[in-house]
């Protein structure tokens, strides 16, 4: 499908959000309303000025958001906004020290701030090399994480980081002489404070006007104790957590990635069961409001005329080549495993399988399960896990995989690294399939895998049901609504891949999702919604393996899957964000 069949929800969620009063009552006094009631209209969205935040950027990063982070602020700015980007300086990442040492950065302010009842002091750096202004703030003691930006054993030291990151966003700004007329547009939970910090600056004179909308990535929060939010803020309150406390504070509509999740994250059992079930409250007055994605990557045509079946899988079939190369020619000490193929390059189905390794998200864990139901030596799997992400506790689970690789031998190798880039795009080209196995996944990086020529298999889920269309029926559970209707009929389709969801009665779902995050990976197929995934999974994997040797067919979709990435323009995201910053703009309290 494309995502402009959901404009009219767009335009409907946006013509009908109102600004609360209430949200301000629990944290301001009468005066302090009327005082930024009175900049609210002063704020002149003609004269705006977009301040980007983002706990992830270029050097630092972990999912999609450091891809957004490239991409928005370019086609913003393309569009005639005016934008700033302003994002933590890690100082322990490899790739800012990396950057440090090649002289990629200049210091442009330092500015001293209110922060937890001290005075303290933030460096503004600027990236010289980027093209948007960019300006990277360093805070002593704070955003110290060395892996990835959100590794630290305490969280607590990663909601100190987001406050702090918070309180500082607005004292730079006037460094930098931008005082009147900005919007501050954050991204997930670590940005959301910036709604109450500006609204502080405001009250004391830093900022003469300034509004903040929001965008979330995921529906991670983090709690936010009574005594953290009194010693930064001197407020007590009755929320729990960042998003609960800020959300009320926001001048626009909520936003997220994508229209199924928008509407997953008050209705799919798993969110509203799970990880969101403290926030339907929020949601009622501020409800997400779905914007998609544009593409990640190159969009360059991998064929230069219209091709015959024959062209495309000489051209596949070259890069396959150009893949094995890398497997057996790539050397790592932690690499787990490896592919056997008897004779000459088996003619079986390659799994290319990468991410997070999450697993209350990604779903990876699903898919070995699955993986193993498959005959031996019918398809072999390639799995790359970025490791190095905290797990809520429960440690990174790698030798859950290790095990069952084990068991496959053979047949999957693990490669738990970040694959250089060059090679990553000769693995993604390659590969006869990308997986995408997630439990939920706000927008996703299907469009990756059909930029390179590889056919997506994805659990049909937030995003992914927008970017994957389905070479058979996929059933669609009733929480959905009308929201997915067009998928009822296969005769308008161009299939890029296989779409698979389990069939478990929806009732029992918010309970089972609860009991499947409680268990071991082992011991997951107890659970029997998990075995319907799994099973679900392994139906999928078989049909990928039927359609491989079904050339026409699976050249179709190669060729599909290429015609399909004009459909996510980021040109239309932005036309989107602008209408929610006109409408940020008008809002009064």
């Amino acid at each position: 499908m494309i995502p402009q069949q959901f404009d009219h929800i767009f335009q409907t969620k946006l013509s009908s959000w109102v600004q609360f009063r209430a949200g301000y009552t629990g944290v301001f006094s009468s005066r302090e309303i009327d005082i930024l009631g009175q900049t609210d209209r002063a704020f002149e969205s003609a004269g705006r000025t977009i301040v980007l935040c983002a706990f992830e950027n270029q050097y630092a990063s972990l999912g999609g958001l450091s891809v957004v982070t490239r991409y928005l602020p370019k086609f913003l700015r393309e569009s005639g906004e005016r934008i700033v980007f302003m994002t933590p300086f890690h100082e322990n990442h490899p790739s800012i020290r990396a950057a440090v040492k090649a002289g990629h950065f200049a210091t442009r302010a330092s500015v001293g701030f209110e922060c937890g009842g001290d005075t303290r002091q933030a460096v503004c750096f600027q990236d010289t090399t980027a093209a948007i202004p960019s300006f990277y703030l360093s805070v002593p003691g704070q955003f110290v994480a060395e892996e990835d930006p959100y590794h630290y054993s305490d969280q607590l030291h990663l909601l100190l980081d987001s406050l702090s990151f918070c309180a500082a966003v607005p004292q730079v700004c006037a460094g930098l002489g931008l005082t009147k007329n900005i919007l501050f547009h954050g991204h997930d939970w670590e940005t959301a404070p910036i709604a109450l910090t500006s609204k502080l600056a405001i009250l004391s004179g830093t900022l003469a006007s300034a509004k903040t909308v929001l965008t979330l990535h995921n529906s991670y929060d983090s709690p936010l104790p009574r005594r953290v939010m009194h010693r930064f803020f001197g407020k007590f309150t009755s929320a729990q957590t960042v998003l609960q406390e800020f959300i009320p504070l926001l001048n626009g509509p909520l936003s997220t990635v994508s229209t199924p999740f928008a509407h997953e994250l008050r209705n799919d059992p798993l969110q509203r069961g799970y990880f969101t079930d403290h926030l339907l409250g929020v949601f009622s007055r501020n409800a997400p409001i779905g914007i998609e994605n544009g593409v990640f990557g190159d969009m360059a045509p991998l064929f230069a005329t219209k091709p015959t079946d024959e062209d495309v899988m000489r051209k596949k079939e070259q890069w396959r080549t150009e893949f094995y190369d890398v497997l057996t020619s790539y050397r790592d000490a932690k690499i787990i495993g490896n592919l056997e193929f008897s004779g000459k390059k088996d003619r079986v189905p390659v799994f290319f399988m990468s991410g997070r390794l999450d697993s209350m998200q990604k779903g990876f864990d699903a898919v070995f399960a699955a993986f193993q139901r498959l005959r031996p030596g019918s398809a072999k799997l390639l799995f790359s896990p970025n490791v190095g992400a905290p797990d809520q506790g429960r440690g990174n689970d790698l030798d859950f995989f290790i095990e069952a690789a084990q068991r496959s031998r053979g047949d999957i190798t693990i490669w738990p690294l970040r694959i250089p880039q060059k090679e990553y795009g000769v693995i993604l080209r390659g590969a006869s399939y990308l997986l995408m196995p997630s439990f939920y996944e706000p927008f996703g990086a299907a469009t990756e895998g059909l930029a390179c020529g590889t056919p997506v298999i994805a659990r049909a889920t937030g995003g992914l049901w927008i970017q994957v269309e389905p070479v058979d029926q996929v059933h669609v559970p009733q929480f959905y609504g009308s929201l997915l209707s067009h998928l009822s009929s296969l005769s308008t389709r161009r299939p890029t891949g296989i779409l698979f969801r389990e069939r478990y009665p929806e009732s029992l779902s918010e309970e089972n999702w609860v009991g499947i995050f409680g268990l071991p990976l082992s011991k997951r197929t107890t659970s029997p919604l998990y075995e319907a995934i799994v099973e679900a999974a392994h139906v999928a994997m078989e049909r990928a393996i039927s359609l491989f040797h079904d050339q026409p067919t699976y050249a179709s979709m190669i060729v599909n899957g290429q015609a399909s990435l004009g459909s996510f323009d980021w040109k239309a995201a932005v036309a989107k964000y602008r209408k929610v910053y006109d409408t940020a703009g008008r809002s009064v309290v």
